[in-house]
Parts: C-alpha cells; sequence; structure tokens
C-alpha cells in the first residue's frame, strides 16, 4: 500500500504549484468516486430501481450528459448479504401496526451492462472505505462464475477488470469533471456494528490524512484541467439506523422510563440502540423481566485483539457516540484542509445533513425528516436516501458546484418524487421490527469479518407483548 501511495504522490508539488482556477467548468466527462452514497445503494442492495436515481446520474443528466453508465443490476437487486430489503409484512400488535422489514425473496439480481468495455462513469463502491479506492480491485468474473464472496461482491460488480483500483479507473478515464464523496465508510462502520475502535472500525485520522492526500493528489496530478468537488462526511450517528429506537420503554401506568438491559448493565438515556436490536426487541430481549420481556441482555459489540475478532453488538454507548463524532469532526478537518491545499472545490455534506436534523426540509410544502419509514428521505435500511433523498443530495451538489465557479446547472426536480414510486417510506407505524437478516445485512456491508452470532432469532419467548421502543415520531404526512 505504501509503495501506491508514494506513486500516486510523485508530482504533487507541481499540482499545488499549479493552483485550481478555473476559467470555465467542462462537464462533458464526469467520473463519480465514492462509497455507496455514490453508487446509490439503498434498501440493503444496489439494485437498477435506486441506481437510476444515485446523485451522480441525476447530477449527469442536470450536465446534459446523454450517456452516464453505471453497474446497474436488476431487480431485486444485489447486498452484501441478500437482496433489497422490503415491507415484508403488516402486523398488529397491541392494537397498533408494526411493518416487518426483511430482504426481497428469491434469487438476488443480476448485473445487466458488466461487459461495457470502459470504466463506469459511477465508480461509488458500498462498503469501500477511503483506503480500499486506492488498494482494492475487482474482478466481474468471480460473479459471472458463481464464486461470490460476500466481502469482495461489491468491488467485482463495480471494477471488474481485476487489475486496476477505482483511483486508477477513474484516471484512466480522462474526465474533465469529477466529484469525491469518501471517508462516510470510515466512521460509518462504528455506528453499523455497535463498536467504535479507533483502528478498529474507525480510520485513525492520521492515515486518512495520509490517505485523502493521496487520492486527491492523483486526480491533480493527473487531471490537472479537471475540475474536482468533494464532499465532507454528514454526522452517522444522526441516521435513522442509531436514533429510532429509544434506550428504555415507557411504563404505561405511570409515564415512567424503564432502562433496555445491555450486557455491560442498564443503559442510559444518553446511549443508543441500533435498528439491529428490533428483532431482538420484539422477542424480549432487553426489557426486564417486570416490564414484560425476558430479561435477557441485549448484545454489545465488542473486539479481541488476540485474534483480531470483531463481534457486532446493537448498542452504542454514549462514550461510543462522542469518540464517533469526534473522529466524522477530524476526517472533516482533513477534507476541508487537503481540498483547500490541493484546490478542489468542497460541499459541506456535514452542515447540510445538520440542518436537515434539525430543521428537516420543505419539498413541494411536505416537511421531510430524517426518520426511519415516516421522514422520506432514507430507505428501508435506514442508512441510505431513497429515491426523494438521493434527488435532495444531488441538488446540494449542484448548489455547491453553481457556488464554486458561477455556473448555472439547474436544480434536480423534486415534484415528481412526491407520489408514486418515488416515494416508498411513508408507512405511518408507532415501531417497525427490522429483521434479523437485514440486520446482518447492513454490518456485513460495512464490517464484511464482523461475527453477528448474536444478533441470530434466539428463541425465547416472550412473557407478554409490548410496544417496541420508538423514539419521536415523525408527523410528516403522506404525500
Amino acid at each position: 500500500m505504501r509503495k501506491v501511495r508514494t506513486t500516486l504522490l510523485l508530482g504533487l508539488v507541481a499540482a499545488l504549484a499549479a493552483g485550481a482556477a478555473f476559467a470555465q467548468v467542462n462537464f462533458s466527462q464526469y467520473e463519480a468516486l465514492g462509497d455507496s452514497l455514490t453508487a446509490g445503494y439503498s434498501a440493503g442492495a444496489l439494485t437498477k430501481f435506486y441506481q437510476d436515481y444515485s446523485y451522480p446520474e441525476l447530477l449527469a443528466q442536470q450536465f446534459g450528459i446523454t450517456s452516464f453508465q453505471q453497474p446497474t443490476i436488476s431487480d431485486p437487486g444485489i447486498g452484501s448479504y441478500g437482496t433489497v430489503l422490503e415491507l415484508t409484512a403488516l402486523q398488529v400488535v397491541n392494537g397498533s401496526v408494526v411493518p416487518v422489514i426483511g430482504p426481497t425473496p428469491g434469487n438476488p439480481g443480476q448485473p445487466i451492462n458488466y461487459a461495457l468495455p470502459v470504466p463506469y462513469n459511477n465508480l461509488g463502491i458500498p462498503g469501500a472505505n477511503l483506503g480500499n479506492l486506492l488498494t482494492t480491485t475487482g474482478n466481474i468474473t468471480n460473479l459471472l462464475t458463481g464464486n461470490i464472496n460476500p466481502n469482495t461482491i461489491m468491488y467485482d460488480l463495480v471494477l471488474r477488470d481485476g487489475q486496476h483500483t477505482a483511483i486508477q479507473q477513474a484516471i484512466g478515464a480522462a474526465p474533465t469533471f469529477v466529484t469525491v464523496w469518501a471517508g462516510n465508510n470510515d466512521v460509518l462502520a462504528a455506528a453499523i456494528s455497535g463498536v467504535a475502535i479507533v483502528g478498529v472500525t474507525l480510520t485513525p485520522t492520521a492515515q486518512f490524512q495520509q490517505e485523502y492526500t493521496t487520492l486527491i493528489g492523483a486526480l491533480r496530478q493527473n487531471l490537472p484541467n479537471a475540475a474536482v468537488v468533494v464532499g465532507t462526511v454528514p454526522d452517522v450517528t444522526a441516521i435513522p439506523f442509531v436514533t429510532t429506537i429509544k434506550p428504555y420503554i415507557v411504563n404505561p401506568a405511570n409515564g415512567t422510563h424503564i432502562p433496555l438491559l445491555g450486557e455491560n448493565g442498564p443503559l442510559t438515556e444518553q446511549d443508543y440502540v441500533t435498528l439491529s436490536a428490533s428483532s431482538l426487541l420484539a422477542q424480549g430481549i432487553g426489557i426486564p423481566q417486570a416490564a414484560g420481556g425476558t430479561g435477557l441482555p441485549l448484545p454489545e459489540g465488542s473486539f479481541d485483539p488476540t485474534t483480531g475478532t470483531l463481534t457486532a453488538g446493537v448498542i452504542l454507548r454514549a462514550s461510543e457516540i462522542a469518540l464517533i463524532q469526534q473522529s466524522t469532526s477530524e476526517i472533516n478537518g482533513v477534507i476541508s484542509t487537503v481540498a483547500g491545499q490541493l484546490g478542489a472545490k468542497l460541499v459541506d455534506f456535514n452542515a447540510f445533513f445538520a440542518n436537515i436534523v434539525e430543521n428537516g426540509v420543505l419539498v413541494g410544502g411536505i416537511r421531510l425528516e430524517p426518520t426511519f419509514l415516516t421522514g422520506g428521505l432514507f430507505g428501508y435500511d435506514g442508512i441510505h436516501p431513497q429515491r426523494l433523498g438521493y434527488a435532495i443530495v444531488a441538488n446540494e451538489w449542484i448548489n455547491g458546484i453553481n457556488a464554486a465557479y458561477g455556473t448555472n446547472v439547474p436544480l434536480v426536480d423534486l415534484r415528481p418524487f412526491l407520489t408514486g414510486e418515488g416515494t416508498l417510506t411513508t408507512v405511518s407505524a408507532k415501531s417497525a421490527v427490522f429483521t434479523s437478516e437485514a440486520a446482518i445485512s447492513a454490518i456485513k456491508l460495512f464490517a464484511p469479518n464482523a461475527v453477528t452470532d448474536k444478533l441470530e432469532p434466539a428463541h425465547v419467548v416472550r412473557h407478554r407483548l409490548v410496544a417496541l421502543p420508538v423514539r419521536e415520531e415523525s408527523t410528516v404526512p403522506d404525500p
């Protein structure tokens, strides 16, 4: 890896000297580098249904590009651990409707345009961290011959040739315009796996700085006339996967809070419980016996440095939340600094998402929020945007591009996304069950080697049914 980075950094001083003053921007050849947010991944899978509305595809349309190539997958898509998630059932518990979210039955979808003789324009790789864009390759032959490895499937789908990394393919395509939204997975693995440890699920800041300087430096050195725009990393502790479930249940007799149980003791109200806990809570796990549960604790993630084993959990203690937020702040500082040094323009998605968390976003008179199922922005995995969410992201890219370069790229028309198939997650419910299969699928994308045994169904019997502890419900009306 060190050799690769050293090679890519050659000539970086020359790139710095060249500066980044662009008289005009040429959008004719657009390449997008990034992770699942760039790929158009949603509801736990890559599938054409969502890929057709990825933000790079929407940007290309607004740029006037008529042929923008992505590694499209037929329905029901390909995830790291199955197919796209869907609403599989509506259960009634104590008079309340409880949606059940799980993988679509049947075989995964198939690659559609895998024989494209040139690199894809969208090189977003679900599950990839920053270092993967510099060093990891993929071979489509593995998929075509049935040699499917969940750890490498996304690289095989996107990179295909078995020889060139994402950064090498992006440079080889000789683009005139490049977007880079990378670094999300350098913190997201901690939030999804329930284990926040620097050097295990959080990329050390010094390492991130070296890798980010290498990535952007390689683009500036090899593509001196291309415009490069980068994005910061949003606060991953504010996504529905992390914020939906309360760390307590409410005593219906007097309204007091009864803490949920973790392996390290009762939770505090500053702790978080991920969506992966919902199927366990539905069995009474994590709920005290006096409140109708089993009294068994929810699993807390761990890491064994002796064996290198990462065991996924469903709880993020307050100290872990603080560590994730600190790491996010540090890598965003790196992104901003490196962009300024190397002449890349910056779109601050951290500030953008923070504003949505605080105030929501109005679209056609409807206030959308980052809440699970009812908010209108996120898909069924609680991690990635749905179509409407990606369109809003695309418009923020456009706002940033127009502000940076004085261009007049038109915004995406959001009205068609408010009706029909464009908006899927508007089920009104007080709680939801995220199946163990859905939870494992989410974890395996970002922490493919994590042990998930504790998330498997325990086959325990609850004393009585109680409502799942869900945080404050969105008041967004169905469009």
